[in-house]
């Protein structure tokens, strides 16, 4: 049996201020880079609870993965 990974919406909305103050970009588009992430972001979530660790973790794959900055 799989056990689902719920992430809290005032979780999320940390998330999304810090990846807007990050990348330089709107709420919406930091909304639509989380959801298009989404299995990374519960994964870091279930490894690192707290929204500063997952950002911090979040923005060093995204990096990785579309060599952003």
């Amino acid at each position: 049996m799989t056990e689902t990974m719920t992430v809290s919406e005032k979780k999320l909305e940390k998330l999304a201020k810090r990846i807007t103050k990050a990348f330089g970009i709107s709420k919406e588009e930091a909304y639509e880079l989380i959801y298009e992430e989404w299995e990374l972001v519960e994964t870091l979530f279930g490894a690192h609870k707290k929204a500063k660790a997952v950002c911090e973790h979040f923005i060093e794959e995204i990096n990785m993965y579309y060599r952003i900055a």
